[in-house]
């Protein structure tokens, strides 16, 4: 006989309102864990818990923690269905069953469903709010929306214009016209119990291959809240039309087999599971697997589906559909098959891109780089931080590492004296000073060409910390005015250095740049610095992003139109080979066709 986890068990028993006792293994983290695998919200728990959790500093603060992810995620979806509403735009929220908190704020991104016909207009909204496409994860009828605060992502919205896992599953016209509002939450509108089921159950299988305790307590939460009226032809025929039916049965057998092991009874009748019993025996292989998973002595959730059967069954529904013709179901096979294979080997070819963060010491140059690669890191996309200073790395740097080292009063004045002055010292005799801008250019072009545009080359985003755009203010400001030949040396570097697919200059107050950096010498003459950098500004076409306000405000900006930026040129030719270009799954869309700019 099966055996599920006891954690599974308890959990279960506290989730439906019942008492549970503190038992070896059954720990607050232990719990905090076991529902973060299972995407099972502790808010569902809270009301239940007995002191020794509720009480506990560990469970206490991960519950604070997801309260809060929870309120910041639904005032932003409460923003977004309001501006879609202004427009006329319809919206279901297809995972959720209704199961307090029916905001599914533990998935990974929250799934929405609007009209075929809205779907333009609905993405536009949300890039007006504020939020970015990501392209790179796009699927057909699918957009990823997210939107960022500082460098976190504080909302991400799937835009469905069907539910569908690269092929459809749902009567789509039935789905709309039996949604209804959640009754725990007037601002959810969810399927009815029969199309939750239906999607959850299809997403385990068909989707993740995994069922998690998360699904199963939606799946049960649907069947008691219809009762003696659930509709069961329903879900048959929907199934039997889109052509997994099987699927459908396999995964509500397995259902039946875990829910009285959870939870001590079994909603789905006994009549309606002699039935399914009859549609799983019709295939050999499901059946097998069914044998495999009621054989099993423990099962530990979440639990594994088996990746090949589930692609078995996968392959099985595509051509099993009666709504595609057979063209479109060999489409649709070759399409779920080059996605497969692009999944299985790790590719994830990208475009590269070089973005440089430039200004005066103090500006905020480290802290935006290091919140964008937060935000690129969240999308998926694979990047490369490279900081630089003029005359600091290569043969230089390690001459003037030499020379630091062994001078102790040279130490002690450079905290003291300006650095401007201090270079100006040290570069007095004019060979010297030949020699060092010279070789402070051919430093700042190795380190462009070697570490960041060759990256970018391979497809990489490189953001670089300092680049020659401030290597160049720096040595305008030591090089004196006359001295012709050492300043040709700042015009090599900046005609020769590659050109940044999107190059800021980050602008504060002298001020203010000091006391963000207190401990540091900065320059002297701060307004001479920053006519410097304006001036090579207007020269390269830097964008201006002030950063003595809020840094949020600037902070977003920089990793909006970066982002849009990027997305607008997301086309490589072994994406292509895949048909994983945007254009290759979507239509094209004439926001992308102006450069991703509105």
């Amino acid at each position: 006989m099966t055996e599920i986890s006891a954690i599974g068990q308890r959990i279960a028993r506290l989730a439906e309102g019942h008492t549970i006792e503190r038992r070896d293994g059954l720990t607050p983290a232990a719990i905090v864990e076991w529902s973060r695998r299972n995407k099972f919200p502790l808010l569902a728990l809270a009301p239940h818990a007995p002191d020794w959790l509720s009480q506990d500093s560990a469970f206490d603060a991960a519950l604070e923690a997801e309260r809060t992810s929870y309120t910041m995620q639904r005032n932003e979806y409460t923003i977004a269905r309001d501006a879609w509403r202004a427009r006329g735009i319809d919206c279901l929220m297809i995972k959720s069953a209704g199961n307090a908190p029916s905001f599914p704020h533990t998935s990974d991104n929250i799934d929405i469903l609007v009209q075929p016909q809205d779907g333009p207009a609905a993405r536009d909204t949300l890039r007006q709010l504020g939020y970015v496409e990501l392209r790179n994860i796009e699927e057909p009828h699918k957009f990823l929306f997210r939107r960022f605060r500082g460098g976190e992502s504080v909302s991400a919205i799937h835009v469905h214009e069907q539910v569908l896992w690269l092929v459809g599953f749902m009567d789509e016209p039935a789905l709309w016209s039996r949604r209804r509002v959640s009754a725990d939450d007037p601002a959810v509108t969810i399927p009815s119990p029969e199309d939750a089921i239906l999607i959850n159950l299809a997403h385990a299988c068909y989707e993740n291959k995994v069922l998690r305790f998360n699904d199963i307590i939606r799946v049960r939460h649907a069947l008691r809240t219809a009762g003696t009226t659930f509709d069961w032809g329903y879900l048959e025929t929907v199934a039997l039309a889109r052509g997994w039916r099987d699927g459908l049965a396999f995964m509500l057998l397995t259902y039946a087999h875990l829910e009285p092991l959870l939870f001590g009874n079994c909603l789905i009748p006994m009549n309606v599971q002699e039935h399914l019993e009859r549609i799983v025996a019709e295939e050999r292989y499901a059946a097998r697997r069914l044998a495999t998973v009621r054989t099993m002595p423990r099962v530990e959730l979440p639990t594994s589906l088996s990746y090949r059967f589930c692609k078995w069954l996968y392959y099985r529904k595509i051509w099993a559909d009666s709504l595609h013709t057979a063209p479109e179901k060999w489409y649709d096979t070759v399409m779920t098959l080059l996605v497969g294979i692009k999944l299985k080997s790790g590719i994830r070819p990208q475009p590269g891109m070089l973005v440089t963060l430039s200004g005066p010491d103090g500006s905020g140059k480290t802290t935006h780089a290091e919140a964008l690669l937060a935000a690129l890191a969240v999308c998926g996309l694979k990047t490369t931080y490279v900081w630089s200073r003029g005359g600091s790395t290569g043969l230089l740097g390690a001459v003037s590492a030499l020379r630091r080292r062994g001078s102790k009063v040279g130490e002690q004045a450079s905290t003291a004296e300006d650095p401007i002055a201090r270079r100006q010292r040290q570069l007095a005799h004019p060979l010297v000073r030949l020699a060092w801008s010279w070789l402070v250019a051919f430093d700042g072009l190795s380190t462009a060409y070697l570490r960041m545009a060759l990256p970018a080359w391979r497809g990489r985003i490189v953001i670089a910390d300092r680049y020659v755009y401030d290597t160049a203010a720096e040595m305008d400001a030591t090089l004196p005015a006359n001295d012709r030949a050492s300043r040709l040396a700042i015009d090599a570097l900046l005609r020769l250095a590659p050109r940044p697919d999107h190059a800021y200059l980050l602008t504060v107050p002298p001020d203010t740049a000091q006391s963000r950096r207190p401990d540091e010498r900065l320059a002297a003459d701060g307004m001479a610095e920053r006519r410097r950098y304006s001036t090579l500004a207007s020269h390269y076409r830097l964008r201006h992003l002030p950063n003595d306000g809020a840094f949020g405000m600037s902070n977003d900006r920089l990793v909006r139109e970066t982002l849009m930026g990027f997305m607008a040129g997301f086309v490589t030719r072994l994406n292509g080979l895949f048909m994983g270009n945007p254009h290759q799954k979507n239509q094209p869309d004439p926001i992308w066709e102006r450069g991703g700019t509105r």
